[in-house]
């Protein structure tokens, strides 16, 4: 009986030893910078080398201390407490977990609106963007929630009353907010892609009014956005896989998540925030090269900066990842659903990654698909580029997948 108290007790500490823990690591945080972007440059030892790893143990302890708090805090009623002491705060499952800035821009005037924080891991990290369209009722629809800190929705709310939230694809990061969303505005009607919940181990959205492409009952706001899904699942994949597509018609504005993209030359100003490794600064364009070649992975071949360069020269890119892991085993699917978003008379272009807006047609949106149709696309990899992902393709597809004509157009880049 004495043990089983004491493991209750060692089970569940008081509030207020957890906030005494919390404010311990903000002050800690604080005191390393973690407060807000400083403005200085990130070490450039931290490049690709071995002076990458020179502060990685205490980074990594300092990001440790913040989770271990997190878990804590939620666990015992204190995630109150940390929301009210910095706006930036928000528990949420992708890194960094505890405070995230967030960056609010206009897109289109009066129109569309992004929302960028960071996701990262460790050295490796990336923006990531909400957009918000305000319909003719002044009300707002919102897609790819974010991580809802109070900075966050102080920034929504100044816009206009949230009215839809919309999921539009099945990716972790673009889905793991939408059910905090959810209760914070529980008046909103909410639609996703299909392919939710596919497995035991997908987050939980809640509950939904409608999924995109398979409900019988058309969105509320479908006369002023337009949608495409694109939709694939086992057998024809090992996994499954969703992304919707949207035309805003006042604006002829395609919103898209991860189809294209525009690569920049310098680092979206949002990663400051984070900076190289989790203590904010501003990133040298050595450093961008690195991480965005990095997240896609893509081989380091001596040569970041030209090729960043040659993803960055074209009007839209389509992921290097996705070109190469999910597409070779779902090319008629893929290229259906291409056609049909190229219907649409589009002008410019949001992604939720990267730059945005930025202007394109659909033929320039097809130039980017060129490999869907055995033709030249936008970007073409360099020898040697590849052999990361073709094993990762072999890993994820099978063997079947290199035998797509997309590797075996690609075959002097592996």
């Amino acid at each position: 009986a004495t043990r089983r108290r004491r493991r209750q007790a060692l089970a569940a500490p008081s509030a207020a030893a957890t906030v005494a823990v919390v404010a311990t690591a903000l002050r800690r945080g604080r005191r390393h910078g973690w407060s807000r972007s400083s403005g200085r440059v990130c070490s450039l030892a931290a490049v690709g080398g071995e002076g990458a790893s020179a502060n990685a143990s205490d980074d990594v302890g300092r990001r440790s201390v913040f989770a271990l708090a997190a878990a804590v805090a939620a666990a015992s009623g204190a995630d109150a407490y940390l929301r009210a002491s910095d706006e930036r705060y928000s528990f949420s499952l992708l890194a960094p977990s505890l405070f995230k800035e967030t960056l609010r821009t206009e897109l289109v005037p009066g129109l569309i609106w992004g929302f960028e924080q960071v996701i990262a891991f460790q050295t490796v990290s990336a923006n990531i963007r909400m957009t918000v369209v305000r319909l003719r009722d002044g009300k707002l629809w919102v897609s790819g929630p974010l991580a809802p800190t109070r900075q966050l929705l102080r920034l929504l709310n100044e816009l206009g009353e949230v009215a839809h939230l919309v999921v539009a694809g099945t990716a972790l990061e673009h889905k793991v907010s939408l059910a905090e969303f959810h209760r914070i505005y529980p008046k909103a009607s909410v639609w996703v892609a299909p392919g939710q919940n596919a497995t035991l181990a997908d987050v939980n959205i809640g509950p939904v009014d409608g999924v995109l492409g398979q409900s019988a009952q058309r969105p509320p706001w479908q006369e002023e956005i337009d949608f495409q899904v694109f939709y694939v699942a086992p057998p024809e994949t090992q996994g499954t896989y969703s992304e919707v597509a949207f035309f805003h018609r006042v604006s002829k504005t395609l919103l898209a998540t991860d189809a294209v993209l525009k690569v920049p030359l310098s680092p979206p100003p949002i990663l400051s925030s984070y900076g190289y490794d989790g203590t904010p600064c501003e990133l040298s364009r050595e450093q961008w090269q690195y991480k965005f070649i990095a997240f896609n992975f893509l081989n380091m071949r001596g040569a970041n900066e030209a090729d960043l360069a040659a993803l960055a020269e074209p009007s839209a890119v389509v992921s290097p990842l996705l070109r190469f892991t999910l597409y070779p085993i779902c090319k008629s699917a893929a290229s259906a659903w291409v056609k049909e978003i190229a219907a649409w008379p589009f002008e410019r272009a949001v992604a939720a990654h990267l730059d945005s807006p930025f202007p394109l047609r659909p033929n320039e949106f097809l130039k980017a698909f060129g490999f869907l149709f055995d033709r030249q696309s936008s970007w073409e990899p360099a020898p040697g580029q590849l052999t990361q992902l073709y094993k990762l393709s072999e890993q994820l597809d099978g063997p079947g997948a290199l035998e797509s004509s997309i590797w075996k157009a690609a075959a002097g880049a592996v």
